[in-house]
């Protein structure tokens, strides 16, 4: 028979034991930042760096589920890929070139350039380059704006693919069945996100080699890129919460706003303290009217005294237009005198009247801020349905070149 305080005192090594090796076993959880969606109206400068923080926090492999971060990795661990690069690639995932229905979310098929890496900033003597395979088709800045790599993640991905909006077609099928009443407008969950992503050339822009570590780096048929601007979209907020990040080298922009909240301490020391907040966005105006600015450098290269918000409110479809005229109005309605996009004031008049512009000039009474119910009808009668502010899916979607999913017929 054991005595019993013999059995107590195997109780309490066998508990020592179980906890030593816990403690040994379990690795420590670095997931410690979590948005609040409140802070994105009481507090938007902190909401803009954790949404920063969480999505570049190092990701698992994609074959392990997309979008899913590694919480046995610090911020910012050398060699790791960030969290947005795991979702879905607008051009070469979700849109596709032949209009097809895109797979479930963490089918890996289809051809996706290889995410970024957090760069060393002493790589090991005869070792590789650490880089990034990126997507170069439409995130590398060529003295234009307008671009960028998007990125959608698994919320914003699947109403995409749920509503049938992956294609052109899709999308006026769409448009027409809400005007015919059996769909409803296009609201996406509040737990979307799209990020868009710009990348400089260093050797064309004469990057120093010293000044490259500084950026997290993408390597691509020989040449070597740096991230310059992330833009944050996120469905916090009806209208959208906007937030841009930029590399603390970029030329200056004036219409950035101010961060209240400052850096974590956990970005300090990392890659990623090199980057900064240029801004956010919530609302079209402020509250004495007048319009709300925000844009980065290179992404809005050339039309800067501009707003995500506004801009992005004229994203729309139509059940028969192939390229919506909602953008053309809007585009003049922000930048009438834009050579580079094939604006003219005289077509501009054209298209949203004399009575937008001080009498006998070229100047705007009111640039940007809230949306001209004008630009969305045709003829005086609706007629552009708003895409809830996503703009990858009018520019981005393709026609069907076979039948579309029984589902996707209204």
């Amino acid at each position: 028979m054991i005595k019993p305080m013999r059995l107590l005192a195997g109780f309490v090594f066998l508990h020592a034991m179980l906890l030593a090796t816990d403690g040994i076993a379990t690795p420590e959880n670095y997931c410690r930042t979590i948005p609040a969606r409140s802070d994105a109206l009481d507090w938007p400068s902190k909401h803009a760096w954790n949404l920063f923080v969480m999505l570049n926090h190092p990701a698992m492999d994609k074959k392990f589920g997309r979008g899913v971060p590694d919480c046995t990795r610090p911020f910012g661990s050398p060699g790791s890929t960030s969290v947005w690069e795991t979702w879905r690639n607008a051009d070469s995932e979700v849109y596709l070139s032949d209009g097809r229905e895109p797979p479930e979310w963490n089918d890996t098929s289809l051809p996706d350039e290889k995410p970024g890496k957090v760069p060393q900033l002493q790589p090991l003597v005869g070792a590789g380059q650490p880089g990034i395979l990126f997507s170069p088709t439409d995130g590398i800045f060529h003295d234009s704006g307008g671009f960028g790599e998007t990125r959608l993640n698994r919320s914003t991905y699947e109403f995409v693919r749920r509503e049938c909006l992956f294609s052109r077609d899709g999308q006026q099928r769409y448009a027409k069945a809400v005007e015919d009443g059996t769909k409803s407008a296009i609201q996406f969950p509040p737990d979307s996100i799209e990020v868009k992503a710009a990348w400089i050339d260093f050797v064309e822009r004469l990057i120093p080699a010293d000044k490259q570590q500084t950026y997290y780096t993408a390597e691509f048929q020989g040449k070597k890129y740096g991230l310059v601007a992330l833009h944050i979209l996120t469905k916090d907020v009806p209208n959208w919460f906007w937030a841009t990040f930029h590399h603390k080298d970029n030329p200056s922009n004036t219409f950035e706003t101010p961060d209240t909240f400052g850096m974590p301490l956990m970005v300090k020391g990392t890659v990623w303290e090199n980057y900064r907040p240029g801004g956010t966005q919530t609302e079209f105006t402020r509250t004495d009217g007048t319009a709300t600015m925000l844009s980065d450098h290179f992404v809005e290269f050339a039309f800067q005294r501009s707003s995500c918000i506004t801009c992005h409110a004229t994203a729309t479809i139509s059940q028969n237009t192939p390229l919506p005229a909602a953008q053309a109005r809007a585009l003049c309605a922000m930048t009438p005198t834009l050579p580079a996009l094939g604006l003219d004031p005289v077509v501009c008049k054209g298209l949203i009247g004399e009575k937008a512009f001080e009498p006998g000039t070229d100047k705007l009474l009111m640039e940007r801020g809230v949306p001209d119910p004008e630009w969305f009808k045709k003829d005086g009668k609706p007629f552009y349905l708003q895409t809830d502010f996503v703009y990858s899916i009018p520019f981005r979607g393709k026609r069907e070149a076979s039948a579309p999913p029984a589902r996707c017929i209204w």
